[in-house]
């Protein structure tokens, strides 16, 4: 099924209007009447009104995470600087973690609690159709404690609604409720519910058994629970539904939305070209060019955008780079010292028509504005090129954005594995990793005597693999070393600002309180 245009619905300040559903299949085009004019008793009737509406939640999905999914989870790491000094003041924000509290496009949360409001109306009305799918009530469950989720990692404490709002509300002024309590009372309930109602085990981009599970984890993570993250965590590894690619071919093409071949000798581009497919993907938010792009692009996706804009707000940054090359060394002479029995994945064509080795890990290169011309751009200068190796039009980016894929599933139970004194167990699964990347196997030595070493050495393989994908701010937040890591570099950048605890948290958007007074700002802002 092919997800179209479906159902808008706009949440403000002050009212909450419903717009038109349309959903597209592999056969047919349903027009519905507009949702205005139909209460939801009446919609919602049978099976096939209740998918248009979970369709339509999905649909919401687009504009809530297209950029905020990378804004919040990937920018605020260590892995990238500020790419030019005319880049958007906003996003820069986030690199010297200095988000200001009127930073519209990283804090504005209109969509976000649109989506809300959408999977609130499922959970409220399908359980009243006779003999409902519980599948689809399983989905917005699942995105419901997903989206919450999100909202209580990046501001802690945030209005609670559990039931849907129609038309003009003041019940839409609400204080912020305490995040303790949104998880306990509706992320963990909803999530566990979810599970119990749904009988569909993998699907790519919708919510399902195995990506369902990823989100407990996810969950259980943050709260520090590493016994039910590991539960969680062991499901979807014995569901055998996912496994490693075992080549470089096979890993770019989980993310390239380029007609670029990398490894051929002369790449050249006529236009995107989505690839993206492959046994690690879990879970995607999908995009489609067969959509309009909307006002904004706010049916698109927003990889082109972030990663490899004309003028980048963001490169990679000195210390990303040079972790990589001190772990997988470019020079020969160093590789060969270092691995002695591991010949390097990448190999080229000099003058002279011989083969040779290009020395290093095929992930950097192939992560990395220039393919393997390490001249074009100086260390600090690549834009992140894991997903399209040239500028494209950003109303041509139907880049699929991953939310789970299987090597973030593993290499988070090797992390989960150390935590519980399973040092053994956390080597095994990193060296079936890197047997699965060609690449040098590990020994106790380098994995490190103690348990914080272990952990460090694997958050460092998360940041490598996942480059990209919204994860290195929240690793660091889960694992409690953002201000470790992060201040000793903040203090070498022009306006970068010390990290403190509180501020560890994003900011509530300054038009946010001034519509709505029962709000107070996040402590240290």
């Amino acid at each position: 099924m092919e997800l179209k245009k479906i159902n808008k619905y706009i949440i403000g300040s002050v009212a909450l209007l419903w717009g038109a559903i349309s959903l597209t299949s592999c056969e047919d085009l349903v027009d519905e009447s507009p949702i205005s004019e139909i209460s939801p008793d009446n919609f919602f009737r049978n099976n096939s009104d209740a998918l248009a509406s979970v369709i339509g939640m999905y649909d919401g999905m687009q504009p809530a995470f297209r950029l905020k999914h990378y804004y919040w989870g990937e920018f605020r790491g260590d892995s990238y600087i500020n790419g030019n000094d005319g880049a958007n003041a906003n996003n820069i924000e986030l690199t010297t973690n200095d988000v200001t509290s009127g930073n519209a496009g990283v804090l504005r949360w209109n969509d976000y609690y649109d989506l809300i409001n959408r999977a609130n109306l499922v959970i409220a009305n399908v359980p009243n159709i006779s003999g409902f799918d519980t599948d689809l009530l399983a989905e917005a469950q699942a995105m419901r404690a997903y989206a919450y989720f999100q909202a209580v990692r990046v501001w802690g404490d945030v209005p609670l609604f559990t039931e849907p709002v129609i038309g003009a509300s003041p019940d839409l002024q609400r204080p912020r409720t305490d995040a303790n309590t949104i998880i306990n009372e509706v992320i963990i309930p909803d999530m566990l519910a979810a599970e119990e109602n749904m009988g569909i085990l993998s699907r790519p981009y919708r919510f399902s058994q195995t990506s369902i599970w990823a989100l407990q984890a996810e969950v259980y993570g943050f709260l520090g629970d590493d016994v039910k993250t590991k539960e969680a965590l062991l499901k979807i590894v014995e569901s055998n539904e996912f496994s490693l690619v075992t080549s470089a071919r096979d890993w770019q093409n989980l993310f390239l939305n380029d007609d670029i071949d990398p490894f051929s000798a002369n790449p050249t581009s006529n236009g995107p070209l989505k690839i993206q497919q492959g046994p690690e993907l879990i879970m995607s938010i999908g995009f489609s060019l067969n959509e309009e792009p909307g006002s904004g692009n706010r049916n698109r996706a927003g990889i082109f955008n972030v990663f490899f804009a004309g003028i980048p707000s963001f490169t990679l940054s000195p210390a990303l780079e040079q972790k990589w090359r001190q772990k997988f060394p470019i020079d020969s002479l160093e590789w060969v010292t270092k691995y002695p029995d591991t010949n390097p994945v990448l190999t080229t064509t000099n003058s002279d028509g011989e083969e040779e080795f290009v020395y290093g890990d095929y992930r950097y290169y192939l992560s990395r504005e220039g393919i393997t011309n390490l001249e074009l751009k100086g260390v600090g200068n690549a834009r992140m090129a894991k997903y399209n190796k040239a500028n494209f039009n950003q109303t041509l980016d139907d880049s699929d954005m991953v939310l789970y894929r299987y090597s973030n599933i593993v290499l988070y139970l090797a992390e989960v594995e150390n935590r519980l004194d399973n040092e053994m167990k956390a080597l095994e699964i990193i060296n079936e990793f890197r047997t699965a990347r060609q690449l040098p196997l590990v020994d106790a030595a380098e994995f490190g005597a103690t348990k914080q070493e272990r952990e460090l050495f694997i958050l460092d393989e998360r940041q490598l693999e996942l480059l990209g994908e919204g994860q290195r701010w929240w690793d660091l937040r889960r694992t409690g070393r953002a201000l470790e890591i992060l201040n000793p570099i903040l203090d070498t950048l022009t306006g970068g600002r010390t990290l403190t605890n509180e501020r560890l948290l994003f900011p509530i958007f300054d038009e946010h309180i001034v519509e709505n007074p029962l709000l107070e700002q996040t402590p240290g802002y």
